[in-house]
């Protein structure tokens, strides 16, 4: 029997994206109360909150696909018979699945091309944050296979 649902999985990735959600938030309110309250600001805020932002997403995404948490339009599905709504869903995930796992292809080599790069402000290594593009597309098609699975039963 193959296993659909990893616990352990999901609650580290809940974790990294709680950790986004509030460093994004943290930074984003450094930025304001700065611009406010202090003779200066500091330039790196932004980038970081961008940062947080591009994670908070990638890591979410998958979160989502688990969940079924995307909004989605079902005005042709649900013209579709019980039977055949079923196997468009699983065309559907197949596709989904295709298409990140490509993704996660590609953005390896990129990941190694941009290692040399660093971010304007923060002088971090830009592979890290190619790594995001990487990250979303192993766990989305990883949850889409867990979620084809689950329909495949």
């Amino acid at each position: 029997m193959i296993k659909t649902h990893f616990p352990l999985l999901d609650k580290i990735l809940g974790f990294f994206l709680n950790l986004s959600f509030v460093m994004m938030i943290a930074v984003v309110v450094l930025q304001v109360v700065a611009r406010y309250a202090l003779p200066w600001s500091p330039n790196w805020t932004e980038e970081l909150a961008r940062f947080c932002f591009i994670y908070l997403v990638s890591i979410g995404a998958a979160l989502a696909v688990k969940d079924n948490g995307y909004v989605s339009v079902n005005t042709l599905l649900d013209r579709l018979s019980p039977k055949t709504k079923s196997k468009m869903e699983v065309f559907i995930l197949v596709l989904i699945s295709c298409l990140m796992f490509t993704q996660f292809a590609f953005s390896l080599p990129l990941m190694d091309i941009v290692t040399l790069q660093k971010s304007p402000s923060l002088h971090l290594n830009m592979a890290f944050m190619y790594g995001a593009m990487a990250i979303m597309g192993f766990f989305v098609g990883l949850y889409s296979v867990f979620e084809l699975l689950k329909k495949i039963k």
